[in-house]
């Protein structure tokens, strides 16, 4: 078996485990509120053997030692689980994996428009910006979620989906992903990075979800502006190191530069 070949193996073998692990703990967690349900459900019932301040005590005492437990177990996971999703931020000298943010937009940009409709407008602005320090796949996995978010959004005719990079006010590097879908209720915009909330059937909805885990662990900031029936907007943020603050020339990279803009 070749290196490259053991080490997907290896992968995949971390994620069953973990995909079960998932399992497991949701079981645990899912036992542990009912539990603690059970018991508020009995405090505040008007049965007359709980008129004892003590057995309001001694439930109150459970409610607290589950919810504690469960956070614990909770907490392992998350624990247990960043090895399998850690990102690879060094390369194997210790120094620091250096990104063209333009350069992975447009691969993701090119993974994504065949699965669209053909009338969707893809557009990338690559700006002159500096590189990041990061792990490329993790960006394209990020911005392929953010990429999909934004084609299910679109109406049946086709619309528009835009790429925008560039540096602010304060030298850090901003995308901004717009598109001109059907946009988000207040609600559904305060909820939309929530885990397992989408507002389709079908849907998972964890998109979101990973796509600002892994953003956040790149020390990124992230917003979102929406309004029903006038598309969306996601803008990243980040900081680039110092070892990068020198501007990336636009069209630098061969593949950004023929990326865009694109139809």
């Amino acid at each position: 078996m070749t290196s490259s070949s053991r080490n997907g193996a290896d992968d995949r073998e971390r994620q069953n485990d973990l995909a079960h692990l998932s399992s497991a703990v949701g079981h645990y967690l899912i036992n542990a509120f009912s539990a603690s349900v059970s018991n508020a459900e009995l405090i505040r019932s008007p049965a007359p053997h709980l008129g004892d301040p003590k057995e309001h005590a001694i439930l109150a005492t459970s409610i607290i030692e589950t919810a504690l437990n469960a956070s614990q177990v909770a907490r392992k996971l998350i624990d247990w689980a960043r090895g399998a999703v850690a990102l690879e931020l060094r390369k194997p000298g210790g120094e620091p994996r250096m990104v063209d943010l333009n350069q992975v937009i447009a691969e993701a940009v090119e993974a994504e428009r065949p699965k669209g409709d053909e009338q969707i407008e893809w557009r990338v602005n690559p700006g002159e910006i500096a590189t990041i320090s990061g792990d490329p796949d993790q960006l394209r996995t990020m911005i392929m979620r953010f990429a999909e978010n934004a084609r299910e959004a679109l109406p049946a005719g086709g619309g528009t989906i835009e790429f925008t990079t560039q540096t602010d006010a304060r030298d850090w590097v901003v995308l901004t992903i717009r598109d001109s879908g059907c946009g988000m209720s207040p609600e559904v915009q305060r909820r939309a990075t929530e885990p397992f909330f989408s507002t389709k059937d079908e849907r998972a909805g964890v998109g979101l979800t990973i796509a600002q885990v892994i953003w956040r662990r790149h020390r990124g900031a992230l917003s979102i502006e929406s309004r029903s029936g006038e598309g969306t907007t996601v803008r990243l943020s980040i900081w680039p190191p110092p070892a990068a603050s020198a501007l990336r020339p636009q069209g630098e990279s061969e593949r950004g530069a023929a990326a865009g803009p694109a139809a």
